[in-house]
């Protein structure tokens, strides 16, 4: 799966948010916060290196990407 792109309502972001959260995915800015760098993130998902799900709630779209992948795309010195 490289991207999948979800769109919602904003009443149901918050038990999507729970199903990706206990499927593996976190949310973009948890990341950026933990010193990762989400550009390179974006490009690795893009280039379907990695698992990634573009979430659009209205107006306002989040990335979330597989914590598991991520991890180790940091640890391979890629993000």
């Amino acid at each position: 799966m490289a991207i999948k792109t979800v769109e919602m309502d904003r009443k149901d972001s918050v038990s999507y948010r729970q199903l990706m959260k206990e499927r593996g995915f976190i949310s973009s800015s948890y990341f950026s916060v933990c010193g990762f760098d989400v550009s390179k993130l974006k490009k690795l998902a893009q280039q379907g290196k990695m698992d990634a799900i573009r979430c659009a709630i209205g107006n306002s779209v989040r990335w979330y990407y597989s914590e598991k992948q991520a991890e180790l795309a940091h640890l391979r010195g890629e993000v």
